[in-house]
């Protein structure tokens, strides 16, 4: 049990350094170019913390709806790509959140009343905000819109014939993608959580806010999260 929490407490502190980091540097920056004659404000709006397109019960639908979606999917693609790993040699044990899951689980069957709120706060919630922010809202936005930036100044033929804006899309939310897949450390979910993120990227670059990605990410982490508590009370033996 204490590895457990001590564990979801060392994830709490990277997140919330992160984020940290992550906002920091955008004021830092927002102060630098305002001390150039600049005229931009404070807000976090350029980050994605703003309205959906769509308005905020649309983006709450969509978001959901992808979530949903990223459930069914890894259904199928999980167990194709465990089986790919498994003909090329390679093992397909988790070594991180399987362990993981594992002693949550415990937790939640040792302590149900405080394990299931914290597992739920920080797997379901924060961990997804503070993801969206870097992925989606720092690494995959400040990669288009630098992209962008030097797309309006190339001044070639190709120019007026190259769909700069769908390469510069594609590259920013493969690079920002495969990024996010591989820093979750688990062979097996890596396309699940490619295909993921790329729909994550779209939807944010067509909705101008983090909100429907959270959205997403969120309900496609509350399928483990409710695996986690329901094996750790009793109510389902559920292999993890």
């Amino acid at each position: 049990m204490g590895d457990a929490q001590g564990a979801l407490l060392s994830v709490v502190a990277l997140d919330a350094l992160v984020a940290g980091f992550a906002i920091g540097g955008f004021w830092v920056s927002v102060l630098l170019m305002r001390s150039l004659g600049n005229k931009v404000g404070y807000s976090l709006s350029p980050l994605g913390f703003s309205r959906p397109g769509g308005g905020i019960l649309g983006g709450i639908g969509i978001g959901m709806f992808v979530g949903v979606f990223a459930i069914v999917l890894s259904f199928a693609v999980n167990p194709l790509s465990a089986l790919v790993l498994e003909r090329l040699g390679y093992s397909t044990e988790s070594t991180v959140q399987r362990p993981f899951m594992e002693g949550l689980t415990g937790w939640v069957r040792e302590s149900p009343g405080v394990a299931v709120p914290a597992i739920v706060l920080v797997v379901v919630v924060f961990g997804p905000a503070v993801e969206e922010l870097v992925f989606r809202g720092v690494v995959f936005n400040g990669l288009y819109r630098l992209g962008s930036w030097f797309s309006t100044r190339a001044k070639s033929k190709e120019s007026a014939v190259i769909p700069f804006g769908k390469v510069i899309f594609v590259t920013s939310a493969l690079a920002s993608s495969v990024l996010f897949a591989l820093l979750h450390l688990e062979p097996v979910l890596l396309p699940t959580l490619l295909i993921l993120a790329m729909i994550l990227c779209f939807l944010f670059r067509r909705t101008g806010s983090l909100l429907p990605c959270f959205v997403a990410h969120a309900t496609f982490n509350s399928f483990a999260t409710a695996i986690i508590v329901l094996d750790g009370l009793g109510v389902l033996n559920v292999p993890i």
